[in-house]
């Protein structure tokens, strides 16, 4: 389960800073776009939990979406590339990282690294 302040979620060496809106993985800011923040912001906050489509399309795309949900899928695939980037890119290999699952027919889930979990 993520650890929570009022302001921030920390799942492992990952930290979701949800007032300044910025991410930092391994004490190392990422560069999300607004709506890859947005969809981690919201599976973080459900950590361990699925998540549907259509909750992530409404909190991370925006109420009145219209287009493709194909857009989802395009953005989770960005933001999995971003945190696996951000890891290699550290060379650290035990970085504890959370994993989004994909639940297919359902939506997406954000599970906590297995050091979290123990």
């Amino acid at each position: 389960m993520a650890a929570a302040t009022e302001a921030s979620l920390q799942l492992g060496e990952l930290t979701i800073d949800l007032s300044s809106r910025r991410c930092r993985l391994h004490g190392t800011e990422l560069t999300l776009r607004p709506k890859e923040f947005d969809l981690l912001a919201a599976l973080a906050g459900h950590s361990g939990v699925a998540v549907s489509r259509e909750e992530l399309m409404r909190r991370g795309l925006g109420r009145n979406w219209y287009g493709s949900t194909k857009t989802l899928d395009v953005t989770m695939a960005a933001l999995r590339r971003q945190l696996s980037d951000a890891a290699q890119l550290h060379h650290v290999p035990d970085v504890a990282l959370p994993n989004v699952t994909t639940l297919r027919g359902y939506g997406y889930r954000l599970d906590p690294p297995a050091s979290d979990q123990e």
